[in-house]
């Protein structure tokens, strides 16, 4: 009787363990883009699973395109998300307008396994009203990429680690030849805004989101010049018709060079094993204007935020960290993604990576970063304002003068809405 007794207490507490263990078992959803085609999400996830075996992952994957529109509306209609890849700053100023997202200072203060100075910066750039809203695991920086090919067969020397923004365009001019199919473009400019405005903000002094945008002058003169005088690049009209893509321009061995961000590099390698291209490349600092020391250059930011709405945060806030720290930020580096804690190890991952260009590691040491776009509440109005003047200007419909002029127009309404 007593060994039966024995048993049926037993079993009872294996029961009662079992059914402890099932009740602390929880599943967050966490919805990002091309979750499918990118291996670095799905390792990071994969290992994060692993280090906390009772939280299940449930990914939601949005196709890049779409994810933004698809994300407001879920987010809108209430739709059970816990952790959210944000895309960009107007859409991550929207969302904190629209009390989306979690602040997270409660958990930034009390973890202490967790310093925001590890991010040189980039959590106090995206603070807003004194909050933390979301939590950096990916960085870029702009740089600029060019084919050693051509430049050799041009007889015109590599840019360097100090290139101006003049000796790109000369260096552009040089570059170009031919005609027809066969015509070599110096560089290839793409169709975003940030290709001429990163110039202007890359100052210092002026940020897109100020409502007045001379500064941006420069850059347009600079761009026209090259498009409709010296013949270097494709004009803006025939890239967009084209459909032209600033990785295929570049990877077709027809452009010299292209200034784009880093998220570029991973691209570029992993093309290269898959056969799509075996050009012999190598990337440099942004260029800069006279009078700056180089290593100023432009960055762009990919947080990680928690859904207000959520209802699991402290099991959230465990992945948000994971990514966000080094065992995330090397998993990044290693899939030739640069994370947004950099330091010797991550960058060690990173730069040693197969097809990383050789004595490339100099490129990516920018001692100062400005946001491309910061946080603002009317951040997407005047982020699609400045998109839409851009073309205008870049196809010759307006004046320099003109766009700008009504830029500083329509922004202005915008703040006033």
């Amino acid at each position: 009787m007593k060994r039966c007794l024995m048993f049926l207490a037993v079993m009872a507490l294996l029961v009662m363990l079992t059914a402890t263990a099932v009740a602390e078992e929880v599943t967050i959803s966490y919805v990002c883009w091309d979750y499918s085609v990118v291996p670095e999400k799905q390792e990071a996830v994969a290992a994060f699973q692993e280090k906390y075996p009772d939280i299940k992952v449930e990914v939601i994957d949005v196709s890049a395109a779409d994810y933004t529109d698809k994300l407001t509306i879920m987010l809108s209609a209430g739709q059970d998300v816990d952790i959210i890849s944000i895309k960009d700053m107007p859409t991550y100023s929207a969302y904190i307008e629209r009390n989306w997202l979690e602040p997270l200072n409660a958990y930034v203060e009390s973890d202490v396994d967790f310093d925001p100075a590890v991010f040189s910066g980039l959590m106090d750039e995206i603070k807003v009203d004194g909050n933390y809203y979301g939590v950096p695991y990916r960085s870029d920086v702009w740089l600029l990429f060019y084919n050693k090919g051509l430049f050799d067969q041009a007889g015109v020397p590599y840019p360097t680690n100090d290139i101006t923004w003049e000796e790109f365009a000369e260096k552009a001019r040089l570059i170009s030849g031919g005609s027809g199919a066969e015509r070599i473009y110096g560089a290839f400019i793409h169709t975003w805004k940030s290709l001429a405005m990163n110039l202007g903000v890359q100052t210092g002094e002026y940020t897109l989101v100020d409502g007045k945008y001379d500064f941006l002058k420069p850059a347009y003169e600079l761009y026209l010049k090259m498009m409709y005088e010296d013949e270097s690049v494709m004009t803006f009209g025939e890239a967009v018709t084209s459909s032209a893509h600033y990785a295929t321009q570049f990877e077709s061995d027809r452009v010299g060079m292209i200034y784009m961000g880093s998220w570029n590099i991973g691209r570029m390698i992993s093309d290269a094993k898959a056969g799509v291209h075996d050009i012999d490349w190598g990337m440099v600092k942004s260029p800069h204007w006279p009078g700056q020391e180089a290593g100023v250059t432009i960055g762009n930011v990919t947080p990680l935020a928690i859904n207000a709405n959520s209802d699991k945060k402290d099991a959230a806030w465990k992945f948000v960290k994971f990514f966000s720290q080094e065992e995330g930020a090397k998993i990044f580096a290693r899939n030739g993604i640069l994370p947004a804690l950099i330091n010797d190890a991550t960058l060690e991952v990173y730069t040693s990576s197969e097809g990383f260009p050789e004595n490339a590691m100099e490129a990516l040491d920018a001692h100062t970063v400005y946001l491309e776009f910061p946080p603002h509440p009317q951040g997407r109005a005047i982020d699609k304002i400045l998109q839409e003047e851009h073309e205008l200007i870049m196809i010759k419909d307006k004046t320099i003068e003109e766009g700008i002029a009504d830029m500083e127009r329509r922004v202005q309404e915008a703040k006033e809405w």
